[in-house]
C-alpha cells in the first residue's frame, strides 16, 4: 500500500512539475522577445511606406459638410485633408472597395441596417482614385471581393449582378452554388475589370491589397458561408474563429487556405491582366493579402502566407493588423506584435505590411468599448498615442516592416483611436497628427 502511494505521489509530483514548466514557458512566450542576430526579410528597396491616408468614411462626412483643422490650417475637401496628410510625410492613399457598386438612399442591404453599406462603394473607390491622381500621390486599393464589407468576424459573398458581363459568367448560378474553377473564372474577370478602371483614373498603384483581415475567407469561400467549394464551412460555428488559429492551422489548410489562394490568384491574374491592356508597366507592382493578429499566434500567421503561396497565390508583403487596445490571446500586444512581424520574415522571406493600425487617447466607446486594454508603458492619451506609433514605427524599420498605415484617421465614429477630435463636425488634430513629421523620422 505504501509503495502504491509513494508511486501515486512520483505520478502527481511529475503532473506538477510539468504543469510548472508548461506555465512557465507560457509565460515566457507572453512576455518575453528576443532579436539577437536577427536579420530582416528584403524590401525590394522600397521605402518605408507611411500611408497616412482618408479613410473609407471620409467623402460621406465631407458630404455631410465636415472640416478638418491641422495646426493653422483648414481642409473642407477630401483633397485639401490629404495634401495635409501628405506635407505631413504621407506616401499613399488608399481605398478600400466592396462589389457592391453604386452608392443607395439607406444604409441597408436586403432590408437590414448595414453600418458598411454606403462606404466602400466602387464608386467611391474610383473616386478616391481620382484624387489620389490629381495629387500626384501613389495609391493602395483594397479589393475585397466582399458585397459590402468583411473582417475577422464578418465574411460577406461577393455580388456582380450590378457587373453584366462579369455576372453572365455565373450562368444563372447562385455564388453559393459555384464550383472553385467557376468562382475563379469570375473573380479573373472581376479582378481585370477593377484594375482597368483603378488604373483608367491616371493613378499609380504601387501596392495591391487583396481581401480584408482574410484569416477566415475571401470572396464566399469562407467560414460560416454555403458554398460547393467545401459543405464544411458553413456549418463551423463561429467560435471556432478563436481555437482554429492556434489549434488548426492544418484544418484551415486543408478546408479554407488551399481554396482561398486560388481565389486570391484569379483575382492577382485579372488585375496584371488590366496592366497588359493599358500597356503599363507591371515589374514592380506588389501584392499582398492582410489578416488581423488579435486571433491568431505568430505562427499560425506565418503559416497562412506560406500555405498561400504553396497553393498559388505568390505575395510580397505580408499585411496584418495590429490593434494593441483590443483584447487578443497574448498579454502583452507589444511582444505578440514583434514576435509575428519576426516570424513572418523568417519563416516567410516576407517583409510586414501594417495595413491596421491605432491606439486610443482616453476610453473608448460604442462598438468598441472593448477595446480599452492599456498597453504597459504607454498612457492612454494623446502623448501615449503618439509615442507609440513612434516606437512602432523606429523598431518596425530595422525589423523587416515594410510600412503602416494609422487606420480611419480622420474618423468621428472611430472614437478616440482617430487623429482627430470632434466637435458638431469639426475635426480638431491631436497631437499625434500634429507631431506627425517629427514622429516619422525620429
Amino acid at each position: 500500500m505504501k509503495r502504491r502511494k509513494a508511486g501515486k505521489k512520483k505520478v502527481l509530483s511529475v503532473i506538477a512539475a510539468l504543469m510548472a514548466v508548461l506555465i512557465l514557458m507560457l509565460m515566457w512566450n507572453q512576455f518575453v522577445y528576443f532579436d539577437s542576430n536577427y536579420v530582416p526579410a528584403e524590401n525590394a528597396a522600397e521605402e518605408f511606406r507611411y500611408a497616412l491616408s482618408l479613410s473609407p468614411f471620409s467623402l460621406p462626412q465631407f458630404a455631410r459638410g465636415y472640416t478638418f483643422k491641422v495646426g493653422n490650417k483648414t481642409a473642407s475637401t477630401p483633397e485639401e485633408l490629404q495634401s495635409i496628410y501628405r506635407e505631413l510625410g504621407s506616401t499613399e492613399m488608399y481605398a478600400r472597395i466592396a462589389t457592391k457598386r453604386h452608392v443607395t438612399s439607406e444604409d441597408t442591404t436586403d432590408g437590414v441596417p448595414d453600418s458598411n453599406a454606403n462606404v466602400h462603394t466602387f464608386d467611391q473607390g474610383i473616386a478616391l482614385c481620382r484624387i489620389a491622381a490629381k495629387l500626384e500621390i501613389p495609391i493602395n486599393p483594397e479589393i475585397m471581393c466582399a458585397y459590402t464589407y468583411m473582417d475577422m468576424e464578418t465574411q460577406q459573398a461577393p455580388r456582380f449582378e450590378e457587373y453584366p458581363e462579369i455576372y453572365a459568367l455565373q450562368h444563372g448560378k447562385d455564388w453559393s452554388e459555384l464550383t472553385l474553377d467557376e468562382i475563379c473564372t469570375v473573380l479573373e474577370s472581376y479582378g481585370a475589370f477593377v484594375g482597368e478602371a483603378i488604373l483608367s483614373t491616371g493613378c499609380t498603384v504601387k501596392n495591391w491589397n487583396l481581401g480584408n483581415e482574410a484569416n477566415f475567407g475571401f470572396a464566399g469561400i469562407s467560414l460560416g458561408l454555403k458554398t460547393a467549394v467545401n459543405p464544411k464551412l458553413e456549418k463551423m460555428p463561429s467560435f471556432m474563429r478563436y481555437l482554429l488559429p492556434t489549434f488548426g492551422v492544418k484544418w484551415l489548410e486543408k478546408n479554407l487556405w488551399q481554396y482561398d489562394a486560388k481565389a486570391y490568384a484569379a483575382v492577382r491574374s485579372g488585375i496584371l491582366s488590366a496592366y497588359e491592356k493599358l500597356g503599363l508597366d507591371a515589374t514592380d507592382v506588389k501584392f499582398s493579402t492582410h489578416i488581423a493578429t488579435v486571433v491568431a499566434t505568430p505562427g499560425g500567421c506565418a503559416a497562412f502566407f506560406n500555405y498561400m503561396k504553396r497553393y498559388g497565390y505568390e505575395m510580397d508583403v505580408a499585411g496584418i493588423s495590429y490593434y494593441p487596445s483590443a483584447p487578443s490571446l497574448y498579454l502583452n500586444k507589444k511582444v505578440l506584435f514583434k514576435k509575428t512581424v519576426t516570424a513572418i520574415n523568417k519563416k516567410c522571406g516576407l517583409p510586414v505590411f501594417v495595413g491596421e493600425f491605432s491606439y486610443p487617447s482616453g476610453e473608448m466607446e460604442g462598438p468598441f468599448s472593448g477595446w480599452n486594454k492599456k498597453l504597459a508603458g504607454y498612457k492612454k492619451d494623446q502623448q501615449g498615442q503618439a509615442e507609440l506609433y513612434a516606437d512602432v514605427i523606429a523598431w518596425g524599420k530595422t525589423h523587416g516592416l515594410a510600412g503602416i498605415r494609422y487606420w480611419a484617421p480622420d474618423f468621428e465614429g472611430w472614437y478616440s483611436m482617430s487623429m482627430f477630435e470632434f466637435d458638431h463636425q469639426v475635426g480638431t488634430a491631436k497631437e499625434i497628427l500634429i507631431r506627425h513629421a517629427d514622429l516619422i523620422a525620429s
